[in-house]
C-alpha cells in the first residue's frame, strides 16, 4: 500500500492532483493507494497529529504554518518523496531546506502540463524506489495489504504472537508471518531481544528497570524484560546503552 497526502485549500488543484496520481498509479503499479487530503491548514495539522505514515507529500506551502508541518512529516517518514506547492513570490531560500528535503516543486499559478510533468516524475522516482527499496534504510513488509515501507527510525519493537510478528510504530502496528529468531539475524545493531516476544529498537530506550523486568521506550511503551534476556540487556548496558 502506498499512502500519498495531498493538501492544498484549492479545491481545483487538489482535485486533480489526485485525478492524474491516480491515473498514474493504475498505469504503473499493482499496489493500493490511499489518497489523503486536507483542504485547509487545520485539516493538515489533524493529519500530522495523528503521526499518519506517508510515502509521497504534496503540500501547498503557501497556507500560513504548512512549511513547518511539511517539516514534520519529514521526520514522521524520513524516506518519503515530498513535493512542494510554492509561489514565485516566495524565496527557495525558504523552502528549500535538509530538514524538508524536498525533491520536486511546483510553482502556481499551476498548469496541467506542469502538474502532469512534475508528477509523472515523482511518482515514476517513488516507484522505483518501492519496488527496490533499500533495505538498510527501510523495513519492508510483504502482507494481504500490499508492501509497506517503514523506516528503521520509527519502528519502537517487533511483538510476536499468535504465530506472527508484529511491528510496532509510535502509531500504528503492521502484522506479517515471520519469527523474532529470523528477524534478529537479519537486523543490524540497532535492535535488541529482551523476550522470547520482544525485539526492541535500542534508539528508542528511555529507561531499564532491571529488578522489576520492564523496558521504558519513548512515548511510554512498556516491554517486559524476562529473566533469560536479562544478562543482554544488562551486558548491553554495561558497554554505554542508555
Amino acid at each position: 500500500m502506498i499512502v500519498m497526502l495531498i493538501s492544498d485549500e484549492s479545491s481545483k488543484e487538489r482535485q486533480y492532483i489526485v485525478r492524474y496520481a491516480k491515473d498514474l498509479a493504475a498505469k504503473w503499479t499493482d499496489e493500493y493507494w490511499e489518497m489523503l487530503q486536507c483542504s485547509s491548514i487545520s485539516e493538515l495539522e489533524e493529519t500530522v497529529s495523528q503521526k499518519t505514515r506517508t510515502d509521497i507529500v504534496c503540500v501547498d506551502i503557501t497556507m500560513e504554518g504548512a512549511l513547518e508541518l511539511t517539516k514534520e512529516l519529514r521526520r514522521l517518514t524520513p524516506s518519503s518523496y515530498i513535493i512542494l506547492i510554492a509561489s514565485p513570490r516566495i524565496s527557495p531560500a525558504v523552502y528549500m531546506r535538509p530538514a524538508i528535503g524536498a525533491e520536486s516543486l511546483l510553482l502556481k499559478p499551476l498548469t496541467e502540463s506542469q502538474v502532469q510533468e512534475v508528477l509523472s516524475e515523482a511518482i515514476r522516482t517513488y516507484i522505483d524506489r518501492f519496488l527496490s527499496p533499500d533495505e538498510k534504510k527501510v523495513f519492508v513488509i510483504e502482507h494481504k495489504g500490499g508492501r509497506v515501507l517503514i523506516d528503521y527510525n520509527n519502528i519502537y519493537f517487533f511483538e510476536s504472537r499468535e504465530k506472527r510478528v508484529y511491528l510496532n510504530t509510535e502509531a500504528e502496528e503492521y502484522g506479517f508471518y515471520d519469527t523474532l529468531d529470523e528477524l534478529q539475524e537479519k537486523l543490524e545493531d540497532g535492535f535488541i531481544r529482551c523476550h522470547r516476544s520482544f525485539l526492541i529498537n535500542k534508539s528508542k530506550i528511555v529507561n531499564v528497570f532491571l529488578s522489576q523486568n520492564r523496558i521504558i521506550l519513548k512515548n511510554e511503551f512498556e516491554i517486559p524484560l524476562s529473566r533469560s534476556y536479562k544478562p543482554v540487556i544488562k551486558e548491553y548496558l554495561e558497554k554505554g546503552g542508555k
